[in-house]
């Protein structure tokens, strides 16, 4: 048997996966413009997409002042994971020998407080990659992006889209896979490992060489 297709590179996205940046998304439009996404349904991954965006003539950088308000406030890094169970998970998923990357489109102005959240919560990873636009190269995504998985899917890589009310356009009848809790998240790739090792398995068939 090929010993590599028992190891795994594995990417996991950071907000929206291990850190719940939902209600402060919301909270920092309301709060700086005025605008509720959630009347709107939250229902949109490009915010330019809202009516009230829209409306009040948001430039991009008006948004990204709200999302880097959040990317660079050491407070909101104190809490806990979006599911505890994430640890545990990325844990044993180590310990078994994959390669468990964090990589997150943040900007590496955020790099800090990102691995505060990481360090502070005892979540184990290889690397972080910050600025990451393109994620592909791996065996699993897992992911709340519809672009990054859909991307991830094109490249070959399995990918895990984890539920939120702006990506339930995505259709996710097989590959991508949508994943609502980190318990969905290790039954898929346990179940995609079983698949690989089944693919990589001799045939009762091939000949056997001294």
């Amino acid at each position: 048997m090929n010993t590599n297709a028992t190891k795994l590179r594995i990417a996991v996205d950071f907000d929206g996966v291990l850190f719940d940046h939902v209600p402060y998304v919301l909270r920092g439009f309301r709060d700086r413009y005025g605008i509720d996404l959630e009347a709107e349904g939250f229902r949109h991954w490009d915010y330019f997409q809202y009516r009230a965006v829209q409306e009040k003539r948001l430039s991009r950088s008006c948004v990204r002042e709200v999302l880097m308000d959040i990317e660079t406030d050491p407070l909101l890094h104190q809490e806990p994971p979006r599911d505890p169970l994430c640890v545990q998970v990325m844990a044993d998923w180590i310990a078994a020998g994959h390669t468990v990357d964090v990589v997150t489109a943040r900007h590496p102005l955020s790099e800090v407080v990102t691995r505060q959240f990481l360090e502070m919560n005892q979540v184990p990873y290889h690397a972080l990659r910050m600025g990451v636009r393109k994620k592909t190269g791996y065996d699993i995504l897992v992911d709340d992006a519809p672009h990054n998985v859909l991307m991830a899917v094109a490249s070959g890589s399995y990918a895990l889209l984890m539920d939120h009310p702006y990506n339930r356009d995505v259709p996710t009848n097989g590959n991508p896979h949508r994943v609502r809790s980190w318990q969905d998240v290790d039954d898929c790739a346990q179940a995609y490992l079983q698949k690989r090792l089944l693919t990589a398995a001799p045939s009762v068939d091939d000949p056997v060489h001294a």
